[in-house]
């Protein structure tokens, strides 16, 4: 099943286009982090991540250093 969206044949909705690339990096990024820490995604974890991604670069990395930060901290016994 391909679910690669196809890209606008002319002008029109390029703005659009490189706003879903950022959202589609900030997607990436948040994948990884979570897959870093071996935190296995429900469908409600995919749903928080595409609206996560949505937000801008600085929430969206702030979102990325706390679970690295979480990643740290002592786990209880």
């Amino acid at each position: 099943m391909d679910t690669t969206s196809s890209l606008p044949i002319d002008g029109a909705g390029l703005h659009s286009g490189q706003h879903s690339s950022t959202t589609q990096a900030h997607r990436v990024q948040l994948y990884g982090v979570l897959d870093s820490v071996c935190r296995p995604l429900d469908a409600a974890d995919v749903q928080a991540v595409f609206r996560l991604a949505e937000l801008d670069g600085v929430t969206v990395q702030a979102v990325i250093d706390w679970i690295n930060a979480a990643r740290m901290l002592p786990r209880p016994l």
